[in-house]
């Protein structure tokens, strides 16, 4: 039997949410799983009740102490590569779209050892910003697509990690909800963005569950790729925001804008007035969801553990 640890970068929640896929995918009496997670985090994904959960307080401790990372004969990481957790099996597996280490300029010593140690690196095959020279094996996006058909709400959300751009961006949402600009149209808010006096202008509370998504035709959103992925597999029209927070969410606006799968503005004015242009135009909607359906899907499933 396989004892596989899954252990995702705890930074957002789309880390988490690719490895959840694949720990529900490769579950079986052949592969005793344990699964990392924050336990603030714990009920945002659907884990199968026999895999085991190890909950953690402070990410930081996460190796000293917490686990017993011999016992397990393989581990796949979702962006984790530090010389303590990935190098001492060559069996381990690294899923990652890009690596801290280059977004931040650091010292990228470990992303050379995936190479020198045969690290198996899987990265999507539109968005992978990874500079160094490894071997990567392109997959495509998790799961399969599956379009919504009635929809007729809005999605703004600004993720679920720390951002010094919110407090302005909070702001100037707000005025211009108040203005009503969005003609009634019905819209979920982000929990971070949400408040009680907003309720009269049809905005709600997202919960980011898979009934809400399935109401969703367009979506404000900071361009994480795990928020992207839950859009395009549903072929929601997507308008990136705050995506000058990193390196990565410029990366991803500029494959999004590239490809047509998203539409970037320069004003909050300007994506209210698209959306407003787009929202009942049947012949845009069907082009975007082609477009959609045509991308590599069922990701997860060449991931050969």
């Amino acid at each position: 039997m396989n004892s596989i640890l899954f252990l995702p970068c705890n930074n957002g929640l789309g880390h988490i949410r690719r490895l959840s896929i694949l720990a529900n995918k490769i579950n079986s009496p052949l592969n005793k799983i344990s699964f990392f997670l924050d336990s603030k985090k714990k009920n945002k994904f659907r884990l199968n009740r026999k895999i085991k959960k190890i909950f953690f307080l402070s990410y930081k401790k996460k190796i000293n102490g917490k686990l017993d990372l011999n016992k397990f004969t393989k581990i796949i990481s979702d962006n984790e590569i530090n010389k303590e957790v990935i190098f001492d099996k060559k069996k381990n597996i690294v899923i990652a779209n890009f690596f801290w280490e280059e977004i931040f300029n650091k010292n990228i010593k470990n992303i050379k050892n995936l190479k020198k140690k045969k690290i198996r690196v899987f990265s999507n095959y539109l968005f992978s910003n990874i500079k160094s020279n490894i071997n990567i094996k392109k997959i495509g996006f998790f799961e399969k697509f599956k379009p919504n058909k009635k929809t007729d709400s809005i999605l703004i959300s600004v993720g679920s990690a720390k951002s010094r751009l919110l407090p302005s961006f909070k702001i100037k949402l707000t005025k211009l909800l108040k203005k009503n600009l969005l003609k009634k149209k019905k819209i979920y808010l982000d929990p971070k963005l949400y408040a009680l006096n907003l309720k009269k202008f049809n905005v709600y509370k997202a919960d980011f569950s898979e009934k809400m998504y399935s109401k969703i035709s367009f979506a404000i959103i900071k361009p994480g790729l795990g928020t992207v992925e839950e859009c395009l597999k549903r072929g929601i029209v997507i308008c990136p925001v705050m995506e000058d927070e990193n390196k990565e969410f410029d990366h991803n606006t500029r494959v999004l804008s590239k490809t047509k799968l998203g539409f970037k503005f320069s004003t909050l004015e300007q994506i209210l007035d698209f959306i407003n242009l787009r929202f009942y135009d049947y012949k845009f909607l069907a082009i975007f969801k082609n477009r959609c359906k045509n991308l590599r899907w069922n990701g997860e499933k060449k991931i050969s553990i």
